[in-house]
């Protein structure tokens, strides 16, 4: 339980401080993490993109998904349907349309087989050993508990990188976390 209510803690903590960003300072930011991504190998090799979609001042994807698609990869966004995540193929912003918890997300189509490609992944804390504290739902710990053959990189900015995250059995680490002025 001490677990859970350190988590709490910094999660409201960080949300707090991610909400505080100027709007100049998010875009110089996700700019920066979008341009070391588009340029990472994974990112590069991938036929499939699978992208949350952001909102509240989160890293920002849409140029992320923009460039994914200039380049003809297939890119496909989560949609939340009870305890459960997929992803599904988008080819526009046109196709999302507000979901769970004010979301946006794709409306219907066909779901990922999760086999292969590169997730870009949110949360809202991190540390150095990569740990990750996301919104408290555990929906990327099940669906790469699932598909474990995906890459995984989380985009944050330096603010939500702390000291530690408590870390729990079922919690799944990002492979790479990229930030405004460094790769963990």
């Amino acid at each position: 339980m001490r677990n859970l209510a350190e988590k709490e803690e910094i999660r409201q903590s960080i949300l707090k401080n991610r909400l505080d960003i100027s709007p100049v300072e998010w875009q110089n930011s996700t700019e920066a993490i979008t341009r070391e991504i588009i340029s990472h190998a994974w990112f590069r090799e991938a036929t499939d993109i699978y992208c949350y979609v952001d909102c509240r001042k989160e890293v920002g994807t849409r140029q992320l998904m923009e460039e994914a698609w200039r380049l003809g990869k297939a890119v496909w966004a989560p949609k939340v349907d009870g305890t459960e995540m997929d992803f599904f193929e988008i080819h526009s912003f046109e196709e999302l349309t507000r979901g769970c918890f004010g979301i946006l997300e794709p409306v219907e189509g066909k779901a990922a087989d999760g086999k292969d490609g590169l997730v870009i992944m949110p949360g809202v804390a991190f540390d150095v050993r990569r740990c990750r504290i996301g919104y408290g739902k555990g929906y990327y710990d099940r669906y790469l508990g699932k598909h474990p053959g995906l890459h995984t990189i989380a985009a944050a900015f330096d603010l939500q990188i702390v000291a530690e995250v408590p870390q729990e059995e079922e919690d799944v680490r990002p492979q790479l976390i990229i930030t405004e002025t460094r790769s963990i």
